[in-house]
């Protein structure tokens, strides 16, 4: 639980940092600036990419990249295109409304006054969030603790390389048993009588892995010796009997077995616990400092 209640509040604050880029930091700095260029301005002097202008204020693509980056708490690749357009459709909107928001004279107004003045605190926690991630980096021992708290991710299931004959009466299976155990070749028996799609490839239906999703009755086949054949089993078309062909047992691979892909992986989410784990103590190091108290038995209320 604790872990999960890291995650969730880096990601909560991800998030709200990200969304609140676009109001808080927006309407303090027009009010400070209402009769001169923005600090968003020099941006197009120092000859940076720009995204989008909305009333002489830019949004440079340096700017936009900086404020995702909190964003890798999460499946940042979850962020597509068409995600990050509205993003900035969304800064441009809430620029033309801060605009419209001056000239009738919001800025003065009290109640607007004193949430500007929360805002700041917002953007200062941005800030250092910001700066104390960068500093984590994962290391050879981070990524080989992820992966030994999780081997059974990578375990690859039992296996079992399944025939299968199915009648369509109880009567007619048990014939065909009697048949099969008596020494005839199951391939030819199951393309002569079977009722099934695996009919013309001699019964075989290729190789399954132990999951609690697999039908009971082909479940049973993991429970066969290798080269043994079932009872009649009822099954979906009707009576059924399987063999266990081959099998494998329950395999975890090493490490050094996994693909580049499945390594990088493990990377990304060490990388993600450590976070969660430095932001949750860099928390606790902070309150102690403050002073907070909660009271959240009124959100019950």
């Amino acid at each position: 639980m604790l872990f999960r209640d890291c995650v969730r509040k880096a990601f909560i604050i991800a998030v709200s940092m990200l969304l609140c880029l676009a109001a808080a930091n927006l309407f303090a700095e027009e009010v400070g600036n209402k009769n001169g260029p923005t600090a968003e301005s020099s941006d197009s002097e120092r000859g940076e990419k720009v995204l989008a202008e909305a009333g002489g204020e830019v949004l440079s693509l340096s700017e936009f990249n900086k404020s995702l980056e909190l964003l890798e708490l999460q499946a940042k690749e979850e962020l597509t295109l068409e995600k990050k357009k509205a993003l900035v459709e969304n800064w441009i909107l809430t620029r033309v409304l801060a605009a419209e928001a001056l000239k009738r004279g919001f800025a003065e107004r009290d109640d607007v006054k004193s949430r500007l003045a929360k805002s700041r605190a917002k953007i200062l926690a941005e800030e250092l969030l910001r700066e104390e991630l960068t500093k984590i980096t994962t290391t050879e021992q981070d990524i080989s603790d992820y992966y030994e708290s999780h081997r059974d991710v990578f375990t690859i299931p039992q296996t079992v390389h399944l025939g299968v004959i199915t009648l369509r009466t109880q009567a007619a299976a048990a014939a065909v048993l009697k048949r099969l155990t008596g020494g005839e070749d199951f391939a030819k028996v199951a393309k002569s009588v079977s009722i099934d799609k695996y009919k013309e490839a001699g019964g075989d239906a290729g190789i399954i892995g132990k999951s609690e999703k697999l039908p009971e009755y082909v479940g049973a086949a993991f429970y066969l010796q290798e080269g043994s054949l079932s009872d009649v089993i009822p099954c979906e078309e009707g009576y059924c009997i399987l063999k266990a062909m081959s099998k494998s047992a329950p395999k975890t691979l090493t490490f050094s077995e996994l693909s580049p892909k499945l390594k990088a992986m493990i990377e990304k989410h060490a990388l993600k616990e450590k976070r969660a784990r430095a932001i949750s103590q860099l928390q606790t190091e902070l309150e102690k400092k403050v002073g907070v108290s909660r009271n959240l038995a009124l959100l019950g209320q």
